[in-house]
């Protein structure tokens, strides 16, 4: 674990100084919370040691040449010879010092309850901007101010990318009717308790959407992909999918690119996984994107909701359509409740619920037409930013050779947009 003396010998580095972020990621600790990186910097500040210039933090002028220095140990009051004093004598020449001593603790803890208050600087750093006069230039802060698009080029029409599955009968047209696929370019979260099926649709999403030519690339972190022993690894999985829909295999190789973190850990480290991800998404021009599942994505608590916000800005950015497989967090099924928090959710376009439990409450019981207390497996969209979408719950199950089908037929008005 870092400490103040890590702090002060990294920004020595650092002659202009370094922001929160850096510092965290330089010394592999967390931003904030107890022993973060936030703490240990104040802790500096009010010793004098660093300072807070805009978003950089540098050691201050008077530190730069020395480290912190300790407190000088405080010597203990010479005690007579036990010939020369009595009890009484002893504890009345030590008194001046005993008092002397107390006062002196009594200040120390004094100064250490004034400079533990709560930093103000977070408040005047958010609310400076908004009173200060206005210094950038006017072209700049023209450049970032945005005006919607004569009619012609605003409009652009709502486009699904097809996914082979029944996922892409879920999400409607402004009409009512199927999309054909899930929104092209969509940003969404999989989610619900492990064994749900969730591996098991996003592995036919992969194989069925290569084989029709399109490029993807799959993160996985729950299985290898090739396994040199007798285990039924990624890889035989998905050749048997193919093999069982018929689908070209060769095709498949051709358009399916994986990053495997059991196999590599260094993928794990976020900055080496961030450029691989980049680096295969630019060459390959990539289309679909699964990671299974997203805790690869987090080596310290709070990291999760931020990063998979970063690749889902890349994504939307450079057009690719992405799937986050993520776990339910809690034994309240068919909700929001996953790995991240709903903040996660928050940062995506939508998120689909693969889960099962038990029906108790009277809208599954509707939706399903099932009795209470039945067990069920259901998929069901909890929401989506870009389009209209089938909000009923869909039951499905996982059958005999390894696939998620609907159960039941899909919503009537959907029928004649099945298939």
């Amino acid at each position: 674990m870092a400490d103040e003396k890590d702090i002060v010998e990294f920004l020595k580095t650092r002659e202009a100084g370094a922001s929160l972020s850096e510092i965290a990621e330089g010394l592999g600790i967390p931003k904030y919370g107890p022993n973060s990186a936030y703490a240990l910097l104040q802790t500096l500040k009010n010793k004098g040691v660093v300072e807070r210039r805009g978003e950089l933090w540098a050691l201050t002028e008077e530190a730069k040449p020395k480290m912190v220095e300790k407190p000088l140990p405080v010597e203990a009051p010479t005690a007579k010879p036990v010939e020369e004093a009595t009890p009484k004598a002893e504890a009345v020449a030590l008194a001046p010092e005993i008092e002397t001593l107390v006062r002196a603790m009594a200040q120390t803890l004094a100064e250490a309850m004034k400079t533990a208050r709560v930093p103000a600087d977070e408040w005047e750093l958010a609310t400076k901007p908004m009173t200060t006069e206005i210094r950038e230039g006017r072209e700049k802060l023209e450049a970032f101010v945005l005006r919607p698009d004569e009619a012609v080029e605003a409009k652009k029409p709502l486009l699904g990318f097809p996914t082979g599955t029944f996922l892409d009968h879920l999400f409607l047209t402004p009409e009512g009717k199927s999309l054909g696929g899930i929104p092209i370019c969509g940003q969404f979260a999989i989610t619900g308790l492990p064994g749900a099926g969730k591996s098991i649709l996003v592995e036919e999403i992969a194989v069925r959407v290569a084989a029709s030519g399109r490029k993807v690339l799959y993160a996985t972190a729950e299985d290898t992909w090739k396994s040199a022993t007798p285990r039924f690894d990624l890889q035989s999985r998905l050749k048997q999918k193919a093999d069982i829909l018929g689908l070209d295999w060769e095709k498949i190789r051709q358009n399916l690119f994986v990053l495997d973190t059991v196999a590599y850990p260094e993928l794990r480290d976020w900055n080496t996984f961030a450029e691989t991800y980049r680096y295969v998404a630019e060459k390959e021009k990539i289309e679909l994107a699964i990671i299974d599942s997203v805790t690869v994505l987090e080596s310290y608590r709070g990291a999760l909701k931020y990063r998979v916000m970063e690749l889902a800005r890349y994504n939307q950015v450079h057009g690719i359509t992405a799937l986050y497989v993520n776990q339910r967090s809690s034994e309240v099924w068919d909700s929001y409740d996953m790995a991240g928090g709903i903040g996660l959710a928050h940062n995506l376009d939508g998120t689909i619920i693969v889960d099962y439990g038990r029906v108790y409450w009277q809208d599954q019981q509707v939706d399903l037409g099932v009795e209470r207390g039945e067990f069920v497996r259901i998929v069901r969209v909890l929401d989506c930013r870009m389009c209209n979408f089938e909000r009923r719950r869909i039951r499905v199950d996982i059958t005999k050779d390894g696939f998620l089908r609907v159960v039941e037929p899909l919503p009537k008005a959907l029928e004649g947009e099945s298939g």
